[in-house]
């Protein structure tokens, strides 16, 4: 019985889809409406959320294969690409650092919780490298999931407001900026924009998600460093 959470899932999400099409707003996001329509569900009645984590663990297994898809639209950009490609690394390099160093700043002024800060550390990479990371670190997978979640929305809700607001037109600007900073889900949102904010965010996602496996011992010690002075 509890499978039928799944086929749930699904059929919510798609119909979320179906309804808010007509819609133009960030807002109007199907993910956001079925995580929402979730949680009001398992908040208000007497249903068991660790039945349906168990029912849809074949979601979690598809986002590493979902990850190595996003290869196809770099394909049709590998030229472009091979042209920035230095400019495209430091850009990367540089939001992972900017991502990481800003994350753990503002967290360290309102915790000394080190579990909760290897959590929040690989908030701006897509979710089975988070959880990788958070594993490996000493963090909490489930928790670095929900963040990294969270980022996701809130960038695919505003980003490309923001980079409009900012005056930044440039789709290559763009999707690296979608890439870095909202992961998959950001980069779902650039795809719907244009084949080569797509590319260009996949492409971030990626170069991101390395970087941030590399970096993140680094940080991991910066923690243990200021942890004991807290």
């Amino acid at each position: 019985m509890i499978y039928l959470y799944l086929i749930a899932t699904v059929l919510i999400f798609l119909a979320a889809k179906k309804l808010l099409s007509p819609f133009k707003t960030p807002l109007a996001n199907p993910l956001l409406v079925s995580i929402l329509f979730f949680i009001g569900l398992f908040s208000f009645t007497s249903l068991n959320y660790q039945d349906y984590a168990i029912a849809n663990q074949a979601f979690i297994w598809l986002l590493e294969p979902a990850v190595v898809a996003l290869a196809i639209p770099l394909f049709y950009q590998v030229a472009q690409i091979k042209a920035q490609a230095f400019a495209i690394i430091i850009s990367c390099g540089t939001g992972v650092i900017i991502a990481m160093s800003s994350c753990l700043s503002v967290a360290l002024l309102l915790t000394d919780d080190k579990t909760l800060l290897l959590s929040l550390l690989p908030k701006s990479v897509t979710s089975p490298i988070a959880m990788a990371i958070a594993n490996e670190t000493g963090g909490l997978a489930s928790l670095a999931a929900a963040v990294v979640i969270a980022v996701g929305l809130l960038g695919a809700l505003g980003g490309f407001s923001l980079l409009k607001f900012c005056k930044i037109t440039n789709p290559q600007a763009q999707g690296l900026a979608m890439g870095c900073s909202a992961h998959a889900i950001g980069t779902a949102k650039a795809m719907e924009v244009g084949s080569e904010q797509g590319a260009f965010s996949s492409l971030a996602l990626v170069i991101s998600g390395i970087l941030t496996a590399v970096l993140a011992p680094l940080f991991v010690l910066l923690i243990d460093i200021f942890i004991p002075v807290l």
